[in-house]
């Protein structure tokens, strides 16, 4: 999980670098959708899934992640988003419920803000009200099969595959 101060100066490498370089398993840089706001708000919805799946972590809105130079790579989240409602888009688009912390980033650049969505760990799998899901694997999110749900099942303690019923009787 990244703080502001340490996303801050993320901020300044962009000059040398382009954003997805900085990104990891818990760290992501996303355009905001200024065409639709609809399919921005499914974004925001679909990275809060896919990195709680993942552990957790931190997801900046507003950056064009395939640029360098601070100024092309910061776009901005246009001021009309509001982030209570982003909380709540998320909240009931998910199952079981996630509550993301977000956070304003002021900047000089364009709009004058990003937007920092936390998530914290907790019990996966998460999905969507539908059952589609994503999972954080390394900078990447993707789709949360059968087997990728198993083995998080297995690994949260969900699910025990190796529990069979023995045919016979016992033996004393």
């Amino acid at each position: 999980m990244r703080n502001l101060s340490e996303i801050r100066e993320l901020l300044d490498e962009f000059d040398h670098q382009p954003a997805n370089a900085l990104e990891d398993q818990y760290l992501d840089f996303k355009e905001w959708n200024t065409r639709s706001r609809k399919d921005a708000v499914a974004l925001v919805i679909e990275m809060a899934i896919c990195m709680a799946n993942g552990g957790g972590g931190t997801v900046v809105f507003g950056v064009n992640d395939k640029v360098v130079g601070r100024s092309n790579a910061i776009r901005g989240v246009p001021p009309e988003v509001d982030i209570n409602r982003l909380k709540k888009a998320v909240y009931d688009s998910t199952d079981p419920k996630l509550t993301p912390v977000f956070q304003e980033l002021p900047v000089p650049e364009r709009t004058k803000r990003l937007i920092v969505m936390q998530i914290y760990p907790g019990l996966p799998p998460y999905t969507d009200t539908s059952g589609k899901g994503k999972i954080r694997v390394g900078k990447d999110c993707q789709p949360l099969t059968g087997t990728l749900r198993r083995r998080i099942m297995v690994e949260t303690g969900e699910t025990d595959f190796t529990a069979a019923e023995i045919p016979g009787r016992p033996e004393s």
